[in-house]
């Protein structure tokens, strides 16, 4: 068990501003997106997911005192209007087969984009609004819930994302290279 110091530490450590820092990255370009376009899109994914990712491996875990401070701040209507942006926004690009891993079959699955996206932005915008709050509790919240969400749905979402990203990105300069 820690003591308050290290706890406190460990809620302003190196490892915590990283995944901080460029989950703001992320959300803030998701939220703007449609500044874009699909390919700079892409461009960017390519590079930003890959250290999210990274950097997520490396969030510690804390222990939370008081799981009464925990809480989600993307409703499921946001999240539904952000899925459906992505979708329009990526088009033709957005649905692709992938394997579920995570059921233990090698049978291909549709999925999109689109909705690996809005998964990855719920997760990073709820630590990103609570841990910007001031109190002890709500950081602790926010990291513990970063670390185990990283764990449980947003890494494996980067790794699904990451092979159908690359694949647009390479057909995109095979393309202009014709």
């Amino acid at each position: 068990m820690t003591d308050f110091k290290d706890q406190d530490d460990l809620l302003r450590s190196k490892q915590v501003l990283e995944v901080f820092a460029i989950a703001s990255e992320y959300c803030l370009f998701i939220d703007k997106i449609e500044q874009t376009t699909p390919d700079k899109a892409l461009l960017f994914l390519q590079s930003i997911l890959p250290a999210l990712y990274l950097k997520g491996a490396m969030l510690p875990n804390v222990e939370v005192q008081d799981e009464s401070a925990n809480e989600r701040f993307v409703t499921e209507e946001e999240y539904e209007t952000l899925r459906y942006r992505l979708a329009q926004f990526f088009d033709t690009r957005d649905f692709f087969s992938t394997v579920d891993l995570s059921e233990g079959s090698i049978e291909s699955v549709p999925t999109s984009l689109s909705e690996l996206l809005a998964d990855i932005y719920t997760d990073l915008k709820d630590f990103l609004i609570l841990y910007a709050k001031e109190s002890r509790s709500a950081k602790e919240n926010a990291v513990a819930a970063c670390h185990y969400y990283y764990h449980l749905g947003w890494g494996s979402r980067i790794a699904t994302a990451l092979p159908q990203i690359h694949h647009l990105v390479a057909a995109d300069i095979l393309a202009e290279e014709e």
